[in-house]
């Protein structure tokens, strides 16, 4: 077990406890306030101590702790702590390292703000400079030097100062003169918008701070004072160690963890950034990004989090090389992916949970654009069918056929052109399309048109699309479609009972491969397509016109996942996935042929055979005693009546009877053989 004590009280020394907690290290925590300590983790090997201490005070603290390492992650303004710490670690002989605080970006001088920004080497100077100007003046630097300001002329009324909300602070700043509205007690962090906020309602026309680093709020006080017209007054310059050992944040966590073998437990969150507009971010979204050690994400949600908070960053989204990622930098602690829209509607979120613990992932969720679309619409997002066409297969003519609404996400600008053909194929001339692109940013754009009119038209991708049927179509949702709804021809058709009882055999999943051998008008084919939604149909016909009938009856049903195999089976297999599920309509005396064909490709298919002649019959009898496993073929005989109305009587017509044959695969039974 290791031994560390760490000098706190800020950012980095939170952050390096948090990182620790749990872990065979023991802690000890030093912080000047009790304050201090209330933010600290509690955990078992995390000891605090609060209480300022002198440099004897030190000396003695350390000879009874004797530490492998002694951490100073104190104040970078903080000299003469910074002093005694690394003066108490050598007399003890306590190996010291100091926790260096980044210092903050410096302000870009190109956008017309010269002179804007002042750096002054001390407080003393900076209050000497602001006693000849007018003006508010927001103060930042802290309670200890706040003395330091009283020199300024009217500086009750003049200088806020913004100070730790603790009772001795507190009653200091009021014995010096600031109080009531002068006096804002508040902790840290502080984001742009707060800082600007504060500036906003103070009026002040100089914000002063010293360069705290970006954990300390540097960039979020430049950020604010720049778009509130306030100058900003940069003064001193952090304490100097001198030949001491040195390292960031980053490299202490990385050097303890290598130092003892640790493996931190990580807080990842999965952080939903909305449409786009930072507007919509949640406050807990922007809290997690703010505090967070790494933003990872594509790059457009990367642009957002740097409008919140300058932090390291790394442009991915896939969740392998996040891994890999993380793996290679073990300071990163607490870590944001960021993806679009809500982490719970169709996003990349999803596929993190295969490579990182469950333990360490914590959601915080965002608003889909989905929901944001459909409010611009004035439509609940509950009245509608949601999907995702973004790098996803979903079936919109399926999907209109189940549904009045269907509003979805886009991917490319030419998957959405393929979906304004498949419609105008299918006959749903008629369906209305409204398009949302750059949703909830300023160059928004929502129009409406119909696949038609919009089969060609310019769209960014990633847009929101809602498709909406303005008549009323009946689907149907179980076998037994009427014949005469069928476009027939001169080419024979299974009849409706023969449909319904064939396909009860042949016992279709939402997801199978099916081939209709000898398709004929392609009735069965159409009615399996109902019923395999998430399946394909490969409808097989060797004659020119029931080529064409199949295909019309494709259109006139609507029924996107079924394909027109021309040709003669089972040469006109090849090329077709291998099926699960098999209907033979007419075989032309090939039927072993094509059995032992579809045997070959999968073993485990389900067939089910119609006959009417006895040749097709002793060839299933052939087969039942050539394959052990078709010895079970169950068949039975289906003999149909159908009254018609003949003058004041019914006259009763027998059809021909139907033998029916099933074998193979699944029976129907829950899925057993």
């Amino acid at each position: 077990m290791g031994r560390i004590v760490l000098f706190g009280g800020t950012v980095e020394g939170r952050l390096l406890a948090q990182a620790f907690q749990k872990t065979q290290l023991e802690i000890h925590v030093c912080v000047a306030t009790e304050y201090g300590a209330t933010l600290l983790p509690e955990a078992e090997n995390i000891y605090i101590h609060s209480g300022r201490m002198t440099e004897e005070q030190m000396v003695h603290f350390l000879t009874g702790i004797v530490p492998d390492v002694c951490l100073d992650a104190t104040h970078p303004y903080a000299a003469a702590v910074t002093k005694n710490i690394a003066a108490a670690c050598h007399k003890t002989g306590s190996a010291y390292i100091r926790i260096q605080r980044g210092q903050g970006m410096l302000p870009d001088r190109s956008d017309g703000n010269e002179g804007r920004v002042l750096y002054l080497e001390s407080i003393e100077e900076a209050a000497e400079y602001l006693n000849h100007t007018t003006g508010n003046i927001l103060i930042t630097t802290g309670s200890r030097d706040l003395e330091k300001y009283t020199v300024i002329d009217a500086c009750q009324k003049r200088c806020f100062a913004r100070v730790l909300p603790t009772l001795s602070v507190m009653a200091k700043c009021k014995e010096l003169g600031f109080e009531g509205k002068n006096l804002i007690g508040m902790q840290g962090p502080f984001s742009a918008e707060m800082n600007y906020c504060m500036l906003k309602q103070i009026g002040a026309s100089f914000l002063v701070t010293k360069d705290s680093g970006n954990e300390g709020g540097f960039a979020e006080k430049w950020e604010a004072a720049r778009r509130a017209g306030a100058a900003l007054i940069v003064v001193g310059a952090p304490a100097q160690v001198g030949e001491e050992r040195q390292m960031c944040l980053a490299e202490a966590i990385r050097w303890l963890c290598e130092t003892y073998h640790l493996q931190p437990k990580r807080q990842l969150f999965l952080i939903g950034m909305g449409p786009g507009d930072r507007m919509l971010l949640t406050q807990q979204a922007a809290d997690c990004i703010r505090e967070c050690d790494v933003v990872i994400g594509a790059d457009r949600m990367l642009a957002i989090c740097e409008g919140i908070a300058k932090k390291p960053s790394y442009s991915c989204y896939q969740a392998e090389k996040m891994q890999a990622f993380l793996k290679e930098h073990p300071e990163y602690q607490r870590v944001a992916l960021v993806y679009s829209g809500d982490i719970g509607f169709y996003s990349g979120a999803r596929s993190i949970r295969e490579y990182f613990p469950e333990d360490e992932l914590h959601p915080v969720s965002g608003i889909s654009s989905v929901v944001y679309f459909l409010d611009q619409l004035k439509l609940s997002w509950e009245d509608v069918r949601l999907v995702s066409f973004h790098g996803r297969k979903n079936s919109l003519i399926r999907l209109l056929k189940e549904e009045q609404r269907v509003c979805a996400l886009l991917g490319k600008k030419e998957d959405f052109w393929q979906l304004c053909r498949e419609l105008l194929e299918f006959g749903m001339e008629e369906v209305n399309i409204t398009v949302g692109e750059r949703l909830s940013y300023p160059e928004e754009r929502i129009f409406t048109g119909t696949a038609a009119k919009l089969q060609n038209a310019e769209i960014e991708s990633l847009s929101v699309a809602l498709f909406e049927r303005r008549t009323e179509r009946q689907l149907y949702v179980v076998p037994g479609i009427r014949d005469d709804a069928f476009v027939r021809g001169n080419i024979p058709m299974t009849k409706q009972e023969i449909r319904v009882l064939s396909l009860a055999k042949l016992a279709l999943t939402k997801t199978a491969v099916v081939y209709d051998v000898g398709a004929g008008t392609g009735s069965v084919a159409v009615e399996m397509a109902n019923c395999c939604t998430q399946g394909q149909i490969y409808a097989i016909e060797k004659k020119e016109e029931g080529v064409r009938l199949i295909l019309e009856n494709k259109r006139r049903f609507q029924v996107e996942n079924l394909s027109v195999i021309e040709g003669e089976a089972p040469e006109c297999f090849k090329g077709l996935p291998a099926p699960t599920h098999v209907f033979i309509g007419g075989s032309k005396g090939r039927l072993a042929q094509i059995v032992h064909a579809v045997r070959r490709r999968n073993p485990e298919a389900r067939f089910v055979a119609n006959a009417v002649t006895w040749e097709t019959i002793a060839q299933l009898k052939a087969l039942q005693e050539e394959i052990p496993e078709y010895r079970n073929m169950e068949f039975i005989q289906v003999n149909v009546s159908k009254g018609t109305e003949t003058g004041r009587c019914h006259m009763i017509h027998a059809q021909n009877p139907v033998w029916i044959f099933s074998f193979g695969g699944a029976c129907g039974n829950g899925g057993r053989k």
